[in-house]
């Protein structure tokens, strides 16, 4: 048998139909695009969180005021309570031997300047240790600033663009829920967190200024921890446990109403998110198959039908069944590595496009390509197969049938 032949007639045939074969393999082609693009804006989302779960920094334990429950792989608050406080922050800095830097927090929405609402961020001037936060312009404010309860501000990045654009705003007075603050400094950038939140659309206040000039507050919303020795996480957690809950008088049994939680909780909370992520891209890329599949099945079923003279006409002149059976099964072939390739480029031009414009590192899945590429490569014999059989097993007096 000649395969060349073979090939040139099957091409024929198929741009014969330049529509019919052009939606064959555009329906592969979206299987295998939709496939590479998951994968690798997938992969892209998940390193960009893990960098930002580690710029974080991976000793810092997080203590909020209320209760969190993981919902499809995110922490979400299902309880809050008014019970942290800097007596809380004060004990465990002096009580626990493996805090390095503990720094209460309080934030909230108000309006600055404008009438431009944004987050003020009150928190001590220690946690900006803790954030790996310097100085872009002017400085940051000290605990002196603290104890004072100075009416001083750091700007972050995003605030600063939006209220002063290119001016320079050090020395300059903003009001904060009508109280004004003045601009010491511009922070250092800290990007999204990880639910992909602006972490510089922010004002930073100290915190005794945002609760007893700004809030009038008694309570936290947070505290921040970083340990001297995060391998005895554990032990400190526990110790953490009990100093809060004989401050805040909790009985034996009672729950606690606060929640503490470190980077690797977080790291586990996303690893958990992209494992049901690689779920649905198996079911998409099933599904994805199983349409182009179904395209590829009726193409031939239909090129069967409208080629029962010429197939059986060939069976009378000395065609043999592995002949019909090989020339059908080329062509579905035919159909969905067209289709595969095209998918493939499709894809890697995607997964490019929205890395690029996630500003995220662009990660291109080319061994996620490859399998794709061979999945539909697979994909055309499978269902190209049931077509070619019958195709095979026409006779020649049904041919005859089928000119009359």
């Amino acid at each position: 048998m000649n395969f060349r032949k073979v090939a040139k007639v099957s091409l024929q045939v198929l741009f014969g139909h330049p529509l019919r074969t052009f939606l064959s393999c555009l329906a592969v082609s979206i299987g295998v695009s939709a496939v590479v693009m998951m994968v690798g804006s997938g992969k892209a989302a998940q390193e960009e969180t893990m960098k930002k779960i580690k710029n974080m920094g991976t000793d810092l334990i997080t203590i909020e005021a209320g209760r969190f429950r993981s919902i499809g792989g995110r922490a979400r608050q299902v309880s809050r309570f008014t019970t942290l406080s800097i007596r809380d922050v004060r004990d465990l800095k002096l009580r626990i031997s493996n805090i390095k830097i503990v720094a209460g927090t309080y934030d909230r929405r108000a309006t600055a300047v404008f009438e431009t609402t944004t987050i003020i961020l009150g928190v001590e001037a220690n946690a900006f240790s803790i954030w790996r936060l310097s100085a872009k312009r002017g400085k940051l404010y000290e605990e002196i600033d603290e104890r004072k309860i100075s009416r001083v501000c750091v700007l972050g990045p995003t605030v600063h663009k939006n209220l002063f654009e290119n001016t320079d705003p050090l020395g300059k007075t903003i009001k904060i829920n009508n109280v004004p603050f003045k601009v010491i400094g511009v922070a250092s950038e800290r990007g999204q967190d990880i639910s992909g939140n602006d972490q510089d659309d922010v004002i930073y206040i100290p915190l005794q200024s945002a609760m007893k000039r700004v809030f009038f507050s008694t309570y936290l919303d947070s505290i921040l921890v970083q340990l001297k020795d995060f391998s005895l996480k554990e032990e400190t957690k526990e110790e953490i446990r009990s100093i809060l809950r004989k401050n805040h008088k909790l009985r034996e049994g009672k729950d606690d109403d606060f929640t503490i939680r470190d980077q690797e909780e977080l790291l586990k909370a996303e690893l958990q998110t992209a494992q049901a992520f690689t779920y649905l891209v198996g079911v998409v890329a099933g599904m994805s198959m199983l349409t182009g599949g179904i395209g590829i099945f009726s193409v031939m079923m239909i090129s069967l039908r409208e080629r029962k003279r010429e197939v059986g006409l060939r069976r009378a002149l000395g065609a043999k069944h592995k002949d019909i059976l090989i020339q059908f099964l080329l062509e579905a072939t035919i159909l969905s590595t067209i289709g595969g390739i095209f998918g493939v480029i499709l894809g890697i031009f995607g997964t490019y496009l929205i890395c690029h414009f996630s500003k995220w590192e662009i990660i291109i899945p080319y061994t996620t390509a490859i399998w794709a590429y061979f999945l539909a490569f697979a994909t055309g014999i499978i269902f190209g197969i049931y077509p070619a059989r019958k195709a095979s097993k026409l006779t020649p007096v049904e041919a005859m049938r089928a000119m009359v």
